[in-house]
């Protein structure tokens, strides 16, 4: 994976370990109220400390869990039902729109009322505007979890960019991707010029998702910067950027993105999202795509894409990104909280998630091997590739902006 000393995200990341539970992150005291002495706590007498406090306090209040992705839905179900079942503590599990609950819990936070749910996976964008909110338990999670442990580190404090100490869990993880047809691509080129020029030597399309319409789309914009832009990486890994530095960074890194983009137009055909950049292959309009890694396995696990397709990465890296868990500041049931949480972090689940819809976990000391369906395995990225060339996700301020001018220059025109 790579690595560089100068990005801000990964100091704050490979200090989440050395952070003491007892540290409240970005305030002098802990914003929640809890039972247990939270300074006493540690990944080796978590069990010890949490599991009594939260059964005591189960019939008082059952933990709303929010849980955005519509993908996992039915498996969290299931899952929370095993929760409750194991410890006896009432889970609602409530399937949501992202945007639509980080509206609720900004709500919340104005009308001075508790949050909607205890527990909330959802969207890494919004945990930005969530922690400003105060709506988000300030305990460093990754510290304090048995199953939290042995993270990567690009995952383990950072929310697209914003530093969470940790206080945000990493439960999903994706990868931005080239899905291919084999059967008309014999090998996938490892370089964007060299998957252009194949491509219009053989009379083909290239579906690209529309970066402002699916993260497929606003990944692959990203790759491009990296492959296309490569003396701007400091800036496009500088998390402290205002939103007018952000703007003036993609304005004087995007333009040899454009001119490629144009210059290829002919080789191109925009999608509206990401599954509709899946559908691209699977109906034969484009023998490659811009998709999601997951996206592209949970269709074929439905039958839906050919079994000829395949998964690959370009050299100069393609981002990959995630979502997380954290626990909301006003939940009354704040050590049940943690207990579900780090159940999410178990191998049980980490497992069952990879394996339904190739959700990548954060977890480093989890292998897959022999795991997975050997019909759906070839869908994913081979590991070593992944390993070698999956990158963080940029600046999401520079993306957005990015994103909007290359709309504007080259899709629109």
């Amino acid at each position: 994976m790579f690595r560089t000393a100068s990005m801000v995200f990964l100091a704050a990341a490979f200090a989440s370990h050395s952070v003491s539970a007892a540290t409240p992150f970005g305030a002098d005291k802990f914003n929640f109220t809890t039972t247990i002495d939270v300074a006493a706590l540690t990944p080796e007498t978590f069990d010890a400390v949490v599991t009594p406090a939260a059964k005591a306090e189960s019939g008082a209040h059952e933990i709303v869990f929010y849980d955005f992705a519509d993908t996992l839905c039915d498996l969290m179900a299931k899952e929370v039902a095993t929760f409750t079942t194991q410890t006896g503590i009432p889970v609602k599990h409530v399937c949501v729109d992202g945007d639509a609950a980080v509206q609720q819990f900004i709500a919340a936070q104005q009308a001075g009322t508790p949050a909607p749910a205890d527990v909330f996976f959802g969207p890494n964008g919004a945990m930005r505007t969530l922690g400003a909110a105060n709506m988000i338990a300030n305990l460093p999670l990754v510290a304090v979890l048995p199953n939290a442990q042995k993270l990567d580190p690009a995952a383990a404090s950072a929310s697209r960019g914003w530093a969470n100490g940790g206080t945000v869990v990493p439960f999903h993880r994706n990868q931005t991707t080239l899905a291919y047809n084999s059967a008309t691509v014999a090998t996938l080129p490892d370089t964007l010029e060299g998957i252009f020029d194949l491509a219009k030597s053989q009379g083909f399309k290239i579906a690209v998702t529309n970066p402002t319409d699916g993260g497929s789309g606003s990944g692959f914009l990203e790759s491009a910067l990296l492959a296309l832009a490569p003396e701007c990486k400091d800036d496009l890994y500088n998390f402290a950027l205002t939103e007018d530095q952000a703007k003036a960074v993609a304005e004087k890194c995007l333009p040899k993105v454009v001119e490629f983009f144009k210059a290829h137009a002919d080789q191109i055909t925009y999608t509206n999202g990401n599954e509709a950049s899946v559908q691209a292959i699977a109906n034969g309009v484009a023998p490659i795509a811009t998709v999601w890694e997951d996206d592209l396995y949970s269709l074929a696990a439905k039958g839906l894409v050919q079994k000829t397709v395949k998964a690959g990465l370009l050299s100069t890296g393609e981002v990959g990104d995630g979502d997380g868990v954290f626990i909301a500041s006003t939940t009354p049931a704040f050590e049940a909280s943690l207990l579900l949480v780090n159940y999410l972090m178990s191998d049980e689940v980490q497992v069952a998630k990879m394996t339904l819809t190739g959700s990548r976990t954060a977890r480093t000391d989890l292998s897959f091997e022999g795991k997975l369906p050997a019909d759906l395995s070839p869908y994913l990225v081979p590991d070593a590739m992944y390993k070698a060339n999956t990158r963080p996700r940029i600046n999401g301020l520079v993306t957005n902006a990015a994103a909007d001018s290359f709309v504007k220059q080259v899709i629109a025109q």
